[in-house]
């Protein structure tokens, strides 16, 4: 085991936790390399190991998709 701890854990709702999963696993990225990004690209430092995201398919918020094979973007998914 490490002598210094280099990880932490934060905590998020189940529905949070299950649609970033479901995002990630999609898109063949792991949930922490998704979230160290974006917390990333938040406060101004990016990593660039990730592929960016396709451009969002343009529709209003309260809109649902209505093709079952169009795929969200974390920009449709999570606001930060």
């Amino acid at each position: 085991m490490a002598k210094k701890q280099t990880r932490r854990s934060i905590s998020v709702s189940r529905t949070t936790y299950e649609r970033l999963k479901a995002y990630c696993e999609t898109h063949d990225i792991s949930m922490s390399q998704f979230v160290e990004s974006r917390v990333g690209d938040f406060l101004g430092r990016m990593d660039t190991s990730m592929p960016q995201p396709a451009q969002p398919v343009t529709r209003t918020r309260d809109e649902p998709a209505k093709d079952p094979d169009i795929k969200l973007t974390a920009d449709q998914i999570f606001t930060f």
